[in-house]
């Protein structure tokens, strides 16, 4: 199997909207309203009291019931780079953010609203969160010279192309009359890493994943609970990434792909939270919604991660992962070594955000973030460093300029400089 330096530079390129940090104001906020809200008792029954005429005087009445709240936000990502050779001018970037226009509606329930009336006690509706996305791709350079061998499908884009690839939609229950207890279906955030701790869009700073797996979030369905102070999740999904990618379910010849993720650890209040996780199964090789490799690969994987907020302004944090590639028999699809063995893969990062105190409309953050693919080839390392610094105009409307330096280069990523313009607002 031949793998081009063009075709290892595809792989290696970052998921579309992986974990990072560096939400602008009113994005943030918008997830804060998902937050669970204690179940609520139905509001008391109106009284009245006689007067001493014999009549009736009513009481004054109480407020309504809260039903829950909903928002609707409009979103709009420009992201250009010079991080093409011998580009003198900015180009569309392929990299995440992207460029793209969404919508994204957020819609809260409590115990009086009209949908849990109709629905047993122990299963009460909590919040909804639909995000559909209009992404933008221009033509990924290189991308048509890819010679990966036979069998093996490359359907990146080759020129302009608008893909559907909505990020978090999904509905999510209480169970049990505990706050704590949840349900969620729909497309997801994979309780693995950092990505039950934050919630990033619109960002460049990444998560070991991009490097690594391709997906941050996927399709299928999750459950949340306590044991004692700490918060464990699991998962089970298709695999399939930001759109639906799962090829036996669409008709096609490959077996089917399917993950199971689950995580133990601290819950998000805590100013130092920390996890343990796991994931395993069969993946294709993404690159957010699209497939470089159609065939679904055994992966599994350990990760352990931390982070700590200091104060207000500043908080730091790290991540280390290690796991196989094609351990279950099916080594010939491993791209990173041509199919020769299981590849032992490990990864990490480490990263710090920053909120100038005097100036709350400046956010700095920097990472440095390094995967082996095959650790017994030290050459198929990627590493670099990240920097990123965003200012909001306004609550809605942000500009971000990121640096990123290769500092080993198996995948042959570019070196880049990029700007991005972000409106998030109702």
């Amino acid at each position: 199997m031949k793998i081009s330096a063009g075709r290892l530079r595809a792989l290696g390129l970052p998921l579309l909207m992986a974990v990072g940090v560096g939400l602008v104001p009113a994005a943030t906020h918008a997830q804060d309203q998902l937050e669970l809200e204690p179940l609520q008792q139905e509001p008391p029954e109106e009284d009245s009291t006689q007067t001493e005429a014999g009549g009736e005087e009513e009481l004054p009445h109480d407020p309504p019931p809260d039903r829950g709240r909903s928002f609707l936000y409009k979103e709009f990502v420009v992201s250009s780079s010079f991080a093409q050779p011998g580009s003198d001018a900015l180009t569309p970037s392929y990299r995440p953010p992207g460029s793209y226009v969404a919508l994204d509606y957020i819609r809260t329930f409590t115990p009086a609203s009209r949908a849990n009336r109709t629905l047993p006690g122990w299963l009460q509706l909590s919040a909804v969160d639909l995000h559909p996305r209009l992404v933008y791709y221009g033509e990924i350079p290189n991308a048509d010279s890819m010679d990966m061998g036979e069998g093996i499908n490359w359907p990146m884009p080759t020129e302009e192309e608008i893909v559907f690839a909505p990020q978090d939609f999904w509905v999510r229950f209480q169970l049990a009359g505990n706050d704590r207890v949840s349900l969620r279906l729909g497309q997801i955030a994979l309780p693995y890493g950092v990505n039950p701790l934050l919630a990033p869009r619109q960002t460049f700073i990444l998560p070991v994943e991009e490097l690594d797996l391709g997906l941050k979030w996927d399709w299928g369905i999750g459950l949340k609970g306590p044991v004692g102070a700490f918060d464990w999740e699991l998962a089970a999904t298709l695999g399939s990434g930001e759109a639906w990618h799962s090829p036996s379910s669409m008709g096609g010849s490959r077996p089917s792909s399917h993950l199971f993720t689950g995580r133990l650890g601290s819950p998000t209040y805590w100013n130092f939270q920390y996890g343990l996780s796991a994931l395993i199964g069969d993946l294709p090789t993404l690159h957010g919604p699209y497939m470089v490799d159609d065939f679904p690969l055994s992966r599994r994987r350990l990760a352990l991660d931390g982070s700590y907020k200091h104060g207000t302004y500043l908080s730091f944090g790290g991540q280390v992962t290690y796991g196989q590639d094609g351990h279950a028999g099916d080594e010939a699809h491993v791209l990173s070594n041509g199919g020769r063995g299981v590849a032992d893969v490990f990864g990490y990062r480490a990263l710090a955000d920053w909120v100038l105190p005097g100036e709350k409309d400046i956010r700095v953050a920097g990472q440095f973030e390094s995967v082996r693919h095959d650790l017994d080839n030290p050459q198929t390392t990627d590493s670099a460093a990240v920097l990123e610094i965003s200012y909001s105009l306004t609550t809605e409307i942000t500009i971000k300029v990121n640096l990123r330096t290769a500092i080993e280069d198996f995948m042959d990523l570019d070196d880049g400089f990029f700007i991005t313009f972000v409106y998030y607002g109702t």
